[in-house]
């Protein structure tokens, strides 16, 4: 199975099409709480609610639902996109899991 998420920096970091930075909640988040984003690439610039999950709790939910992680992926951009990157090249903004049963 491969499960693609969010990352904890997602939240703390604007991107090039995401602003985070502008909720000071999402700073003192834990696994659980709400955090915002705004995507700044559509017409809708309302805030999205989603739900923070650290790396640890991640880990610990698939372990309970009896899956191994294989590898962890957390993809940047190289910087030869022809996008006026902001934090994409340095910080990953999702994590990828590959698992097994």
């Amino acid at each position: 199975m491969i499960n693609l998420v969010s990352s904890p920096e997602l939240y703390v970091n604007d991107r090039a099409s995401f602003k985070t930075t502008c909720f000071p909640h999402n700073f003192t988040a834990k696994s659980g709480d709400i955090v915002n984003t705004i995507s700044t690439d559509t017409e809708d610039h309302r805030p999205v609610d989603d739900v923070l999950c650290t790396d640890q709790d991640y880990r610990n939910i698939y372990r309970n639902a009896g899956f191994e992680l294989v590898k962890t992926h957390k993809p940047l951009a190289t910087g030869q996109e022809p996008i006026e990157w902001v934090n994409e090249t340095r910080i990953a903004p999702w994590t990828i899991y590959v698992l097994k049963k």
